[in-house]
């Protein structure tokens, strides 16, 4: 964030030295103001004096709409190309984060940070330098020019700005708090959301709706009484503001008219102006900082995911040329914060053959294929490929060697060509047509009104099958198949390992499995319990 805001530095000093011009003139038009009235109106020339006073006058009013249009515009673009390389920033950092950085934090709130808090750096830069560092400028140039006019009657006037100043000081340091809360609150509730919409079924089939809405409800309540609060503060100072500058105008005059009378009219009506102008700003910073409290909330939370030190670094690494499947753990284990999930794991997987890892949910079956992939480190022992520590060897290497298909397919909403392409334009139709012939599976392309332009509104079955075929196109040494037949009907876990068997014909395969029809085909069995290998069954 730092760096982004160092390359605008020139142009924030132009902002700066506009929000100063501009500020001078604002203060000085109720100075010509003061000149008329303290004119003679006696003299001879009074007509040409108050025809001049009028015309700079004129100018002031003038020359302040030109150059406020331009500030705004500048200040405007200045923003937007901020947050256009603050949002790219972001972005490319969460696609560089490991495995264990995006644990971190659940969808909904990283899809926050991307969008809603990114946005509202846009009323953090905008609100700082054009409404809270405008305006305190403002004040700062009226207190100059009422020290001019008159130290005594400035004097007064600064302790009622001074007064005012620390009750919206205060008001706001209440309210960011309890914006912040409000922040918590929400955050929970987009996980309630999140959670109810994800596990709408169970909630029928439980009958758990009653028992939601009232969770549900308490969160709203919760966030019911801080909105309450939050009125409550924000309302309540304006009334203060209001008799704090009444008493200072009535002292102003009862000094001006029974202590030091020799004060001229033009000086009492300066500041008076001058006093009664500093509640108007003074309003919009105590407005603007409720709005900034936020917005500085959500750019801690942005800062927060710029700040994360555990990206992946996919190039960096010996490149070797042909990693052919032959794979060897070698005491293995590996920890998830204090949990040790991987103890001591050893095997040899010779290349082209078929193995099934299997064991019961948590035992780590996943977690081998992920550290085999270096979505995860180890924390100890080594992992063999074709005789190559990966530790060595660049991720970005070893993954173009591995295709993973998962037990929920990743699927764009985009036509059928481009998922199975994925950008890849030596993948051709014809390509892609010849293998749907040999691993026979023409059924359900031919099923597609429009062939392979036909948008995603597949079964779960269909959609693993184009999974398949994008993995087998993008050839790799290995493949990894993450419970490829779970939640399907005979007939398509049928058509599955067919295609299964043809991939192990050249490649080295690993499935993780529980079905028996999986476990018999394999020439491998490797049998986990408890994070630890319980038995291997060579075939």
């Amino acid at each position: 964030m730092k760096a982004i805001i160092k390359r605008y530095t020139k142009s924030i000093v132009i902002v700066a030295g506009m929000l100063m011009v501009c500020n001078l003139l604002s203060t000085l038009h109720p100075n010509v103001m003061k000149q008329v009235l303290d004119m003679d109106f006696t003299s001879n020339q009074i007509e040409q004096k108050i025809l001049q006073a009028i015309l700079v006058y004129v100018s002031i009013h003038i020359l302040l709409v030109l150059l406020k249009n331009w500030r705004n515009i500048y200040i405007n673009k200045v923003i937007c190309n901020m947050l256009k390389d603050i949002r790219k920033k972001v972005f490319d950092k969460v696609l560089n984060f490991k495995m264990i950085t995006f644990n971190k934090y659940n969808s909904s709130e990283l899809y926050t940070r991307l969008t809603d808090d990114i946005d509202n750096l846009f009323d953090l830069f905008f609100g700082l330098l054009y409404m809270v560092v405008n305006n305190v400028l403002y004040i700062v140039f009226m207190m100059v020019m009422m020290f001019i006019a008159n130290i005594h009657l400035a004097i007064i006037s600064t302790i009622a700005i001074g007064i005012i100043a620390m009750v919206v000081l205060k008001s706001a340091q209440i309210l960011g708090n309890l914006d912040n809360e409000v922040l918590k609150k929400r955050d929970k509730e987009n996980k309630q959301f999140s959670e109810l919409y994800n596990k709408n079924k169970l909630t029928y089939l439980f009958k758990l709706q009653h028992k939601n809405i009232e969770h549900t409800n308490e969160l709203f309540d919760a966030e019911l009484k801080l909105r309450r609060r939050y009125i409550f503060v924000h309302h309540f100072p304006y009334w203060i503001l209001t008799l704090i500058q009444a008493i200072a105008i009535y002292v102003i005059l009862y000094y001006a008219l029974n202590i030091q009378t020799a004060i001229s009219l033009g000086s009492i009506y300066l500041v008076l102006f001058y006093t009664k102008e500093c509640k108007t700003p003074l309003e919009e910073i105590f407005n603007q900082l409720e709005e900034l409290q936020t917005c500085f909330n959500s750019y801690k939370r942005v800062k927060a995911l710029l700040e994360e030190t555990k990206e992946e670094d996919i190039e960096t690494g010996e490149y070797v040329e042909d990693l052919n499947g032959d794979i060897e753990f070698q005491n293995v284990s590996m920890r998830y914060q204090k949990e040790l999930i991987l103890q001591n794991i050893s095997f040899h997987i010779k290349k082209g053959t078929k193995v099934t890892i299997a064991g019961r949910t948590g035992v780590g079956k996943t977690t081998l294929t992920n550290v085999l992939m270096k979505l995860y480190d180890i924390e100890s022992g080594k992992i063999l490929m074709n005789h190559h520590d990966i530790a060595k060897v660049s991720t970005k290497c070893l993954r173009s060697n591995i295709s993973y298909i998962s037990q929920t397919p990743y699927i764009f909403s985009d036509t059928v060509r481009n998922n199975i392409t994925l950008g890849d334009s030596s993948i051709t139709d014809e390509k892609i047509n010849d293998l749907i012939q040999e691993i026979g599976v023409e059924e359900v392309f031919n099923k597609l009104k429009e062939g392979l332009d036909t948008k995603i509104k597949l079964s779960y079955g269909e959609l693993q099958i184009i999974a398949f075929i994008r993995a087998i196109l993008h050839k790799a040494n290995i493949y990894i198949f993450d419970e490829p037949t779970s939640n399907m009907d005979l007939k398509t876990e049928n058509m599955i390992q067919n295609i299964i068997n043809q991939i192990a014909k050249t490649s080295t395969v690993i499935i993780i499995a529980h079905r028996k029809s999986t476990l018999e085909n394999s020439d491998k069995i490797i049998y986990l319990k408890e994070g630890k290998i319980d038995m291997i069954v060579n075939k």
